[in-house]
């Protein structure tokens, strides 16, 4: 089968300890392979739930872009409902993993026990907050750098041709082959990204 999304997981520093390392790491792992078997909504309220726990107790910053653009990839797919509640599947598959309840979030008792008082706090007080003015709750928005996944390539400057005088400039571009669009780098061709007010989480701050 074809890969979706090649993710290159980074070595994890959080600040839920290094302990907390492995399963954020195994939560990313996840979220991609159900990326690859067009599992959306699964790979979508995974990301959801670290992008949660981020907020209260910030992942490294490698995990959470990761997140981010994987909450975005599946999020084109789908629509989130209430971004406070999680799917029965996803509930199923969390008591199979022993997560406990942290708030609005789910994680691994050890990690939860790890949480400062403060984190605590601002997770368990995420059951109170709004929904997110901005993008209602979906948590995910259009790329405000592209069409589609499509933006004006840097390469040439959108002309299709390589840059540089002569006969140069007139070769294709290697880059978008002519085309004048080569994939975004912002949302890394998928042409969602997670909403920048919440920062994926589809609540009010």
């Amino acid at each position: 089968m074809k890969k979706w999304f090649a993710v290159t997981i980074i070595a994890l520093v959080s600040t839920l300890s290094h302990a907390a390392d492995g399963w954020v790491a195994g939560e990313l792992k996840e979220a991609s392979a159900q990326l690859d078997q067009r599992q959306f909504a699964q790979a979508f309220e995974i990301c959801h739930n670290l992008l949660l726990i981020h907020r209260a107790a910030p992942l490294s910053r490698n995990a959470a872009d990761e997140a981010r653009f994987l909450l975005g990839a599946a999020g084109r797919r789908i629509k989130a409902g209430n971004p406070k509640l999680f799917s029965e599947e996803f509930l199923a598959r969390a008591k199979r993993l022993n997560f406990v309840q942290a708030g609005c979030a789910w994680m691994p008792a050890e990690a939860k026990a790890q949480l400062s008082a403060d984190a605590a706090s601002k997770l368990e007080k995420s059951t109170e907050v709004k929904v997110c003015s901005q993008c209602k709750g979906a948590c995910v928005m259009d790329c405000p750098n592209c069409q589609d996944g499509k933006a004006k390539c840097i390469a040439c400057n959108g002309t299709g041709r390589a840059t540089g005088g002569g006969t140069f400039a007139r070769v294709t571009c290697p880059v978008c082959s002519g085309k004048g669009k080569s994939e975004c780098t912002f949302c890394r061709g998928c042409g969602y990204v997670a909403c920048p007010k919440c920062e994926g989480t589809g609540l009010s701050k």
